[in-house]
């Protein structure tokens, strides 16, 4: 009934009496009994029983090997073994088969993922260069030069079209928490973001192709900023080109 209801605690309550458990059970008893009548009723028993025995033969300490057998033989010290690795010749071998197949998995993947972005980046400038030379060949797309005493290049604009390609050698490269940010500006000084951009490694000349959301009817030219990785929502940092159109 009782000793039903609370047998994990009852089963200590006489190792406890003598001092057997180890800090963990006594904690967990120690709890149990602040909130269980009958079972300081049971402890109080034990602990009249054990006084009883120990004034009835002097006192004598026992053994390591008996306290160790007792406390052996009590609910929860049985501990699961931990496992133990079979450091075999085989075993060794598998392991750093394992790891050096890993390496190469991992190798593999870097290598792919930059040969992606290699050919993303070689689409990109095969599309900007057929885009370039097809503005080229339209008899409306005027050509204006780029006036800045840093850069050298040439802005193609076709109104008819809605089209724009700048054309940029040596443009600068720039930290990782920076990029460069194309601002229509409007008849009233307003400036309208058409998008933001990063040089290539490798490249002599930047080329980036602009399709505003409005008509270039709309506006009387363009600048470019450095901003915050991201791009801002009006120009915050230095204009490094303008041109006027």
């Amino acid at each position: 009934m009782v000793r039903n209801e609370h047998s994990p605690y009852l089963e200590n309550i006489a190792a406890y009496a003598v001092g057997a458990l180890d800090a963990e059970e006594i904690a967990a008893l120690e709890s149990h009994l602040q909130t269980c009548a009958s079972c300081r009723t049971e402890l109080a028993e034990y602990r009249l029983l054990s006084e009883s025995m120990l004034t009835a033969v002097p006192p004598r300490q026992p053994s390591v090997a008996l306290r160790n057998r007792i406390q052996s033989r009590l609910p929860g010290a049985r501990k699961d073994a931990r496992p133990r690795w079979n450091w075999s010749p085989g075993f060794t071998a598998g392991a750093l088969a394992f790891v050096v197949l890993l390496a190469l998995n991992v190798y593999s993947v870097s290598q792919m993922r930059a040969l992606q972005l290699q050919q993303t980046q070689l689409a990109r400038q095969y599309q900007s260069g057929q885009t370039v030379l097809a503005m080229l060949s339209y008899p409306a797309t005027e050509r204006l030069p780029i006036a800045s005493e840093s850069l050298a290049g040439s802005f193609l604009l076709d109104k008819d079209r809605n089209l724009a390609a700048l054309i940029v050698w040596k443009m600068p490269q720039l930290p990782e928490d920076q990029t460069y940010q194309i601002w229509l500006i409007a008849p009233q000084g307003d400036r309208t973001s058409a998008g933001i951009f990063r040089p290539e490694d490798g490249q002599a000349y930047t080329t980036q192709i602009i399709f505003p959301k409005q008509g270039f009817s709309n506006y009387v030219g363009i600048g470019v900023t450095v901003e915050p990785a991201g791009g801002s929502d009006q120009p915050t940092g230095e204009r490094v080109l303008k041109v006027d159109f």
